[in-house]
């Protein structure tokens, strides 16, 4: 460990500048790293620190991975050595788990379930653990003070971690922004051929569109339960994409101008019922009675409130972070496009080539 890495400083820079976590797959997703790593700290047992490179919702750590593995786990490292932990361990899909294991000892990476669950933090300890069915763990308390087998545990991204290793490394950050640092974002969908750039957090998300051809106007920021936008002139910040319901995960997708918004919202919906862990009954009877409020809607009964009362319960009561965000391409399609709704119920659909959803 390098000389500028002692724990101290590491945990008082971290701290000064406020950086935040990177990712849903991050146990500190958008929150002050210092408080979660503080948690882990004061918290009884021998705390162990899990790289969480196992997210099939954004391809951006899995290239972090394979282009960058060093790296990724001495973040990791440096990490450990912060906390006191002694143990570190890494999650991967099966490209990030050959590249990380040329840097890796063997029997410190292990291969994730190919599943869009396993990004929620408490669903990928699970699978560390080898349970046969992977479900949401009750919190409090939550992985920082009880994780893996019982241990205070540091779920992290790759993006996470090099953040934490350009910051240490004397890149500059602002202590005075909301959410310093930099943003990875995969831009894909509607464009002629996918994208990866890295925004400063107070860059608009427009300027990423300059590194893709694409012709849509209308997009889906922050993954599979990302929210619906007619525009990308908001903040590439956690702050800044949070306050009109957009996702952070870290991906913008481009709709293709015929793509219909009623039946893109409601083919997400009938994902998160199939996919939901089925623990908490917010999120399993919420999705269901989401997915069929919507297929409803090209029956002509339309009901707004609803829908948006099912997306507060949901939001609101849910055990983890899948049913919160399960809701959120409904909630903005409703704000942002909500005469397109109406329109269908009226047996019309304003796209043009729209044949409903299953």
């Amino acid at each position: 460990v390098a000389a500028h890495d002692d724990p101290e400083t590491v945990l008082e820079r971290v701290e000064t500048v406020g950086l935040r976590g990177r990712g849903r797959a991050d146990v500190a997703a958008d929150e002050v790293l210092s408080d979660v790593w503080t948690r882990t700290i004061e918290a009884d047992g021998d705390p162990v620190v899990v790289v969480h490179a196992a997210d099939t919702d954004c391809p951006v750590d899995d290239l972090l991975c394979r282009s960058i593995p060093g790296y990724v786990l001495d973040g990791a490292q440096t990490i450990a050595e912060t906390v006191g932990a002694t143990d570190v361990v890494a999650l991967a899909t099966q490209s990030s788990l050959e590249s990380l294991e040329t840097v890796a000892d063997e029997e410190m990476v292990h291969p994730s379930p190919d599943s869009f669950r396993i990004g929620e933090p408490t669903m990928a300890l699970e699978a560390l653990e080898g349970n046969d069915r992977i479900e949401a763990r009750r919190r409090p308390p939550g992985p920082a003070e009880w994780g893996l087998y019982g241990r205070p545990t540091l779920v992290h991204t790759p993006r996470t971690l090099l953040q934490i290793r350009a910051l240490l490394d004397g890149e500059a950050f602002d202590p005075e922004s909301a959410d310093p640092g930099t943003r990875l974002l995969a831009i894909r969908g509607a464009v002629a051929a996918p994208a990866i750039v890295e925004l400063r957090t107070g860059s608009a998300l427009s300027t990423a569109l300059a590194a893709v051809e694409t012709d849509g106007d209308r997009y889906i920021v922050g993954g599979q339960f990302g929210g619906v936008a007619g525009s990308l002139d908001v903040p590439a910040s956690a702050p800044a994409l949070s306050a009109p319901g957009l996702g952070t995960e870290g991906v913008v997708e481009v709709l293709d101008p015929d793509d219909c918004i009623v039946a893109t919202v409601g083919e997400r919906a009938a994902f998160a019922r199939e996919e939901n862990c089925g623990r908490c009954v917010p999120c399993r009877e919420g999705s269901k009675q989401l997915h069929e409020t919507l297929r409803a809607v090209y029956e002509g009964e339309f009901e707004p409130d609803t829908l948006r009362t099912l997306a507060r319960v949901m939001r609101t009561t849910s055990l983890c972070a899948f049913g919160e965000a399960a809701v959120r391409p409904v909630r903005t399609a409703l704000e942002a496009f909500e005469p397109e709704f109406r329109a269908h119920a009226e047996g019309r659909c304003p796209a043009g080539a729209c044949g409903g959803f299953q």
